[in-house]
């Protein structure tokens, strides 16, 4: 089941222009997005799979930066190279930064 608008997937979704020279084009969307169930060891190496595809993709970080502004920031799957724990702890981390400079600055 495709779950997703990645350049892989065959969802119809108007698309941003950098998805054209992702690395996961042409991959399969299931390597990014986890089954109904799924062993915890089959998640890592699927996960860790996925991963290396974004690893040496040229639009990784765009790719990163549109899933965390997206309005569903609870989409699963791997984005940019991470995983939505990851990405739940990365969007943290900006908060407490940006409000940490906000104070520096008041």
């Amino acid at each position: 089941m495709n779950r997703n608008p990645r350049p892989g997937g065959t969802a119809k979704v108007t698309v941003p222009g950098w998805q054209e020279h992702a690395a996961c084009r042409g991959e399969d969307p299931d390597l990014f997005f986890a089954p109904e169930i799924e062993y915890p060891a089959a998640r890592k190496h699927r996960e860790t799979q996925a991963k290396q595809v974004c690893a040496r993709c040229p639009v990784r970080m765009s790719c990163l930066e549109w899933r965390l502004r997206s309005e569903s920031q609870r989409d699963a799957g791997i984005w940019g190279g991470l995983n939505e724990d990851e990405r739940i702890l990365l969007r943290r981390r900006r908060i407490r930064a940006a409000a940490a400079a906000k104070r520096r600055a008041a």
